[in-house]
């Protein structure tokens, strides 16, 4: 019995740093490949269809971002960090707010908007963007961080 409780805690510590990628429910967008969401982010910042993309996050520096820095965008914390800072000295891309909940406020109510939250800040607000057809949790998923 102690064994199995030791696995439950370390999986829930490993499966705490996974990221989710989070779209307003009115977004027309539900699923992305991987290659694709990672082109839009660095290159052009707009959706198919061609509404401005507003990508929401924490701080970039933290292990969840650089999970999304190296898994999605194959880019270190530094690219990561002056990608943002140089999209946003043209347009504001990226918005860095100071929490989870924070980000997920802003994209229930944007569709252009998607933010980059840990697997248990979602809410029922939001909708989970699916990448390569895989949910969070899901075998395969780009942003698990193991």
């Amino acid at each position: 019995m102690l064994a199995f409780v030791y696995i439950l805690v370390c999986t829930e510590i490993a499966a705490a740093h996974d990221i989710v990628l989070v779209t307003s429910k009115n977004s027309q967008v539900r699923v992305m490949p991987a290659a694709d969401l990672a082109r839009i982010i660095k290159t052009t910042h707009k959706w198919p269809g061609g509404h401005e993309l507003i990508v929401v996050l924490t701080d970039p520096s933290s292990l969840e971002m650089r999970i999304v820095a190296q898994k999605l965008l194959s880019l270190t914390r530094d690219e990561f960090k002056n990608l943002i800072d140089a999209t946003n000295k043209t347009k504001m891309t990226f918005w860095v707010v100071s929490s989870d909940d924070e980000v997920l406020k802003i994209v229930q109510s944007n569709t252009s908007a998607i933010g980059l939250v840990n697997v248990y800040s979602i809410n029922s607000n939001v909708e989970v963007l699916r990448i390569d057809d895989k949910l969070p949790l899901e075998s395969g998923y780009v942003l698990h961080s193991q």
